[in-house]
């Protein structure tokens, strides 16, 4: 297999900025980090794919597809060798269509930035792409960094794939957490990425060679605590995100050394499919006229290792039940390739199931998503 990865900006280009994930309106005057997309290629003599990571709350397919298309185009790929994801952070601009009316409207011509600065960082990933050996590993996430933040069973874990070139050099390391970006507050008003910056610069420093965070099953997960009403920004919340950015830093490198060589067969794309989805009884469900909602589903083979798209915010245990499913080697791209709300297990009565497309559309997508193949 030959990997290579890539990196944009995709820091809007003109302040302020309407911040996309709290119910209040916030804009943005400052920017604390450049947002980013970070690009992974991957290709044997048969098959190549490309995972797209967005520093951003999510994405619908009207940003989603455009960016999956002109990356396809660029490295002659089709779509489901093609597959966006996103960190989650609160402090970015909207790329959901019909966020207008919750006071998130999207920079004017962010769309064609998105697609010029993921074709770019597509193109670099490709072009540097050089022969790989691969290991992965699955570990307890230490207590103390992470909650259930609707008292669920939680027994937290995080995976990583740890890609080195032939003469030992790392290329990249992929690790998978799940744990919502919400160390900064909705009085943070400047971009920023939250603790994932931190994070990605703390394991690169430690272990060479490019980082990136693919979030998880993050839906009802927390960082350790909450932010607070009357924080300095400056002083305290920045401080802290930094803080677990390196916290969670620290804990993937302690581990990497343990990952188990694996065989770098592939990548294959293992299942493309849109499936009908039920929608009802919610505000979101209502607003499209409770109509089925198409929803794609990715699954890529790296190896012996899954890569599985999941199109919202999945709670903590259906994460859990794909692996299960897909055997444990697995990597799980939340909010991929968009964002359609929150996916509860168990669905009980909260914010997170009031934001989702209602019981049965959970239903169908954990449906397809578990079934054997």
């Amino acid at each position: 297999m030959r990997v290579g990865v890539g990196t944009a900006v995709i820091t809007p280009e003109v302040l302020p900025v309407h911040l996309a994930g709290f119910a209040e309106p916030q804009i943005a005057h400052e920017v604390r980090d450049d947002l980013e997309v970070r690009a992974v290629y991957l290709a044997s003599d048969a098959v190549a794919v490309c995972l797209l990571v967005c520093d951003l709350l999510g994405m619908s397919h009207h940003f989603a597809d455009p960016v999956r298309d002109a990356v396809g185009a660029a490295l002659g790929l089709e779509r489901a060798a093609v597959l966006t994801s996103c960190v989650h952070t609160h402090a970015g601009p909207s790329a959901m269509a019909g966020t207008d009316a919750l006071g998130w409207p999207t920079p004017d011509g962010y769309g064609a930035l998105l697609i010029d600065r993921c074709v770019a960082a597509a193109v670099e990933a490709r072009d540097g792409a050089a022969d790989a050996t691969l290991r992965f590993g699955r570990w307890p996430l230490p207590a103390g960094l992470s909650i259930n933040r609707r008292g669920h069973p939680y027994d937290p874990w995080f995976t990583a794939l740890d890609i080195h070139a032939l003469d030992g050099g790392r290329i990249t390391t992929i690790a998978n957490l799940s744990v919502h970006p919400v160390a900064l507050g909705p009085e943070c008003l400047a971009v920023a990425t939250d603790w994932v910056g931190a994070f990605r610069a703390e394991l690169e420093r430690r272990t060479g060679g490019r980082a990136v965070m693919l979030q998880g099953a993050q839906g009802d997960v927390n960082p350790h605590h909450v932010h607070r009403q009357g924080n300095d920004c400056a002083a305290d919340l920045f401080a802290e995100a930094d803080e677990l950015g390196t916290d969670l830093g620290q804990v993937v490198d302690g581990v990497l050394a343990t990952a188990e060589d694996i065989a770098a067969g592939g990548p294959g794309i293992e299942r493309h499919v849109t499936i009908d989805a039920p929608t009802s009884g919610t505000a979101l469900a209502r607003a499209r006229g409770e109509r089925p909602l198409p929803v794609e589903l990715v699954e890529w083979s790296l190896g012996p290792v899954r890569l599985v798209s999941i199109p919202g915010e999945a709670f903590h245990a259906l994460g859990r039940a794909v692996e299960e499913r897909a055997g444990g080697r697995v990597l799980l791209a939340g909010l991929a390739p968009i964002w359609q709300g929150y996916l509860p297990e168990p669905f009980t009565a909260g914010y997170e199931e009031d934001t989702s497309y209602g019981p049965a559309f959970v239903a169908a997508v954990r449906a397809a998503l578990l079934e054997q193949r």
